[in-house]
């Protein structure tokens, strides 16, 4: 390559570019002194050690994580001209970390000065018989000092160009590849090595994600311009033959069916060997709860074909869980829920829970049954029983709902699913007459979730669609009415920590019927309590019967915000607002306006989750709403 200009001297080829390019880690290189032992050293020598002239607070920063003067400042010196020979051992290291950030021309030197007594300071008198103590014990004076780092770090050279190259290719087309600057080489800016490095594990991963699985780097070739205070790099790899999926061999699952777990394989025999179709596989099975870890790998070595064998360890994990857990608001009282679930029932990762919920006024038993992977990848067929007994301030209810459907993820955060459902229910209502409801519904969702915590989600947001038509009997008259019923919920972070949150969240809920009558008390639409309005008891937003308990309506609205903030530790707290409106008609008309409620709280951030304590305020309550509605959970609201 040409000089362009460079006189005899100036132009430096980097012989040994690993030292010149490699990023260090704390401790860096240089001759590194062995502590040395001394039984009763002459002298003592506390210091405070700095840098001067560091070009930036992150060289500065990885400066004090990897000199020694740092490093062994605690332990002090046993003489200034030991700490000198520290101190000046440091200047390597210190050369190896300017470059690593494109600093190849640093002068660097070392100050090594004690500190003279105060003339001004009052002698203490313990002080004194301390150090007449150790002096005659010859342990010698204690001396104060500094070291400090001198930098004069120059010009930062810049990466003027970087190239990439494939070598001794044959005989498959080679890979594509783009210019370095697609993946992420500082072309035209400081040449910092991590960025340079960066580029080059990018273009290799590209080169591996086209099938050339067992690609290397081979070489990378630099010239310094010293008269320009330039840079450039060029990159080889070597890819090798492109290389295919072959067989799956599965170690370690004996209780779980091979079959079942090869249906999560995202490619077919043949397809061209990845690391990201791999780590796609390994993330689907341990996502399916069989399996305390999971690695999928190839031969470390290419074989002499284009085809490798995939083998799959995984350590099976316990299949049967039991769970519990507690809740308490001022309507509602305590409740318990206890659950037992079997997650490998026939072999193939079916699930079988049974849950217990009971609380003063309601109690439950629902038995539910999920197989996954069903006819297809990413298809889940699901049933379920539940009895229930509710003694509730709209109504008193005994009742029982079987459920059949299908579930499909379409896309990491998209679900859709659909099925049917037979609902019976005896109902007793003071007002409005006791009837019985027979209902068949064929109930459709759409799930979107786009946040990244279940229980605590600081980021992203959710929705959730319902659409079921019912048809039945009702109170001996046959009945068909639409239920839609749609939530959704956005959080946004106010730090970099996402420890202060903004969560809103909102809700929107129709029934087109003839009347409120055609619809069964089960399948109206309610707001108020822990997870809607707080502030209001639990189904207390909207109309109130004759009898000042809560008759439910077509339809329904919602919106909510609250801050959540850091207060110390791991406890937090919330402000909110909530408002809601319920109307018997089928789109809120808001005649009777929104009932709102504001409050705050507390958020201890355990390793289950967030546990919760709310208190709520109806602002503009009616004579039948409370002063204030406290709410105990775990997870947040919403």
């Amino acid at each position: 390559m040409n000089a362009r200009n460079a006189v005899p001297g100036q132009l430096l080829r980097c012989a040994a570019l690993a030292l010149l390019l490699l990023p260090l880690g704390c401790g860096g290189g240089g001759d590194f002194e062995e502590p040395v032992a001394f039984e009763a050293p002459e002298t003592t020598v506390e210091y405070e050690a700095a840098v001067e002239g560091a070009p930036s607070e992150e060289i500065e920063a990885l400066l004090t994580q990897s000199l020694l003067i740092f490093l062994r400042q605690e332990e002090g010196a046993q003489s200034l001209a030991f700490l000198r020979r520290r101190a000046d051992g440091d200047i390597a290291t210190a050369q190896q970390i300017l470059r690593s950030y494109g600093y190849y021309r640093p002068t660097i030197t070392t100050r090594v000065e004690e500190v003279p007594p105060d003339p001004e300071a009052e002698p203490q008198e313990d002080v004194a018989e301390e150090a007449s103590e150790e002096t005659s014990e010859d342990e010698g004076a204690l001396i104060e000092a500094t070291a400090t780092l001198l930098i004069d770090a120059g010009q930062a050279f810049t990466l003027s160009r970087h190239t990439f190259a494939i070598d001794g290719f044959a005989p498959s087309p080679a890979p594509a590849l783009g210019p370095a600057e697609a993946y992420g080489a500082p072309i035209g800016r400081p040449a910092v090595a991590a960025e340079i490095l960066g580029a080059e594990a990018g273009a290799l991963q590209a080169i591996r994600e086209q099938g050339y699985f067992y690609a290397e780097r081979t070489d990378r070739d630099a010239v310094a311009d010293l008269e320009e205070a330039t840079i450039e790099v060029d990159t080889s790899f070597e890819t090798g033959r492109i290389h295919r999926f072959g067989d799956v061999t599965i170690i370690g699952a004996p209780s779980v069916d091979t079959d079942y777990l090869l249906t999560y394989v995202p490619w077919e025999e043949g397809d061209l060997a990845t690391r990201a179709l791999m780590t796609e596989y390994q993330q689907a099975l341990l996502a399916t709860g069989l399996f305390r870890s999971g690695i999928v790998t190839i031969p470390d070595e290419p074989p002499e074909g284009e085809i490798v064998p995939v083998t799959v360890t995984v350590e099976e994990a316990p299949f049967r869980t039991v769970s519990a857990g507690v809740r308490f608001d001022t309507d509602e009282g305590p409740g318990v829920r206890g659950s037992l679930e079997h997650r490998n029932l026939l072999g193939a990762n079916e699930r079988l829970r049974l849950t217990l919920d009971a609380a003063a006024d309601e109690q439950s038993i629902e038995l539910t049954y999920r197989k996954p992977q069903f006819l297809r990848n990413k298809q889940e067929f699901t049933s379920g029983l539940e009895l229930r007994r509710v003694e509730d301030d709209a109504f008193d209810e005994l009742g029982a709902t079987l459920t059949v459907g299908i579930n499909r993820t379409l896309t990491d955060r998209w679900t859709v699913g659909g099925g049917g459902l037979i609902e019976f229910s005896s109902i007793e209502d003071d007002v409005e007459g006791d009837a019985d409801a027979l209902l068949f519904g064929l109930p459709a969702f759409a799930d979107f979730d786009g946040s990244n915590d279940l229980l605590n989600p600081t980021r992203g947001g959710r929705a959730r669609f319902n659409v079921t038509p019912f048809m039945g009997t009702f109170d001996s008259d046959f009945v068909t009415f639409l239920v839609l019923d749609a939530t959704g919920s956005y959080y946004q972070p106010l730090d970099e920590a996402e420890r202060w949150v903004v969560a809103t969240r909102g809700r929107l809920g129709s029934i087109p019927s003839g009347s409120l009558g055609d619809v069964p008390q089960t399948r109206r639409l309610y707001s108020g309590g822990s997870g809607s309005v707080r502030g209001f008891a639990e189904d207390f937003v909207g109309p109130i019967g004759p009898d000042n308990d809560p008759t439910g309506g077509r339809s329904v609205f919602e919106a909510g915000v609250e801050l959540r903030f850091p207060i110390f530790g791991d406890l937090g707290g919330v402000v909110f607002v909530d408002s809601g409106a319920v109307t018997e008609d089928p789109v809120p008309t808001f005649d009777e306006g929104l009932q709102v409620a504001a409050g705050g709280g507390f958020r201890y951030y355990s390793p289950v989750g967030p546990i919760r304590l709310d208190v709520g305020v109806p602002l503009n309550g009616r004579d039948v709403d409370d002063s204030f509605q406290l709410y105990i959970s775990i997870g947040q609201a919403f």
